[in-house]
C-alpha cells in the first residue's frame, strides 16, 4: 500500500502517465492521510481509496514503475473500481501489467467483492490495455459522453464470484465515474 515516503514520486508517475487528469493527485494524498482528506471521501461517497505501486525488488521508494488504485463506493459495497492503472514505458510489454492486474483481481476476490470495474476510453493509446482487460474477462459497455468529449467512454466490469457482473448502466444509486472530468473545464482554465 502507498506510504508517505513514496507519495511524491507516485504523484509524479501518475502525472506522467495521466497528464490530462487531475484527481489522482488528491486521491493519492487521500490514501496516505485519509483523515486530512476526509472531504475527498465524503464528496465522492467513498468507503475506501487504496493505491499500490510497482517497484523492483530493493528499489528506492522514489523508483516507482507504475501504480494501481482501488476505489470502494459506499453505495456499492460488493464492488471495487480500478483507477489509474498504468506502467511506465520501461515496464510495458514484459508481463508486469498482467501480473499487477491479476494481483488486484485476486485481492478483490479475497475480500469477497462480487465485481471489479474500471473505465477508460477507446482512444488508440489504450488499445493494449483494452486487449489485456478482454483477456482477463472484463465485459465492456459504452457510457454516455460528457460535453466536449471526442471519444467513447467505456465501462469494463469483471465478475469475481463466477457470475456475470450486473452492467454498470443497470446499477442502482451509481455515481459519476471516479476521476472523470469535463474536458471543457480544463480548456477554460488554460
Amino acid at each position: 500500500m502507498l506510504q508517505a515516503e513514496s507519495l511524491y514520486a507516485t504523484q509524479q508517475v501518475a502525472a506522467e502517465l495521466f497528464p490530462w487528469e487531475h484527481e489522482h493527485q488528491l486521491a493519492l494524498s487521500a490514501v496516505v492521510d485519509p483523515v486530512a482528506h476526509a472531504d475527498f471521501y465524503q464528496e465522492r461517497k467513498l468507503a475506501s481509496v487504496r493505491c499500490w505501486t510497482v517497484q523492483a525488488d530493493r528499489a528506492p521508494a522514489e523508483d516507482i514503475g507504475g501504480l494501481a488504485m482501488l476505489y470502494g463506493y459506499r453505495a456499492q459495497p460488493d464492488e471495487l473500481w480500478l483507477a489509474w492503472f498504468g506502467l511506465m514505458p520501461r515496464l510495458r510489454g514484459l508481463g508486469a501489467g498482467r501480473e499487477l492486474l491479476d494481483w488486484v483481481v485476486d485481492m478483490a476476490r479475497r475480500e469477497g467483492r462480487r465485481t471489479l470495474r474500471l473505465w477508460t476510453t477507446d482512444e488508440a493509446e489504450y488499445a493494449a490495455a483494452l486487449r489485456l482487460y478482454a483477456r482477463c474477462g472484463f465485459r465492456t459497455e459504452s457510457h454516455p459522453a460528457l460535453p466536449g468529449e471526442e471519444w467513447r467512454t467505456l465501462v469494463l466490469s469483471l465478475g469475481l464470484d463466477g457470475r456475470l457482473p450486473v452492467p454498470w448502466s443497470q446499477v442502482a444509486h451509481r455515481g459519476e465515474l471516479c476521476g472523470r472530468e469535463l474536458p471543457v473545464l480544463h480548456e477554460a482554465a488554460a
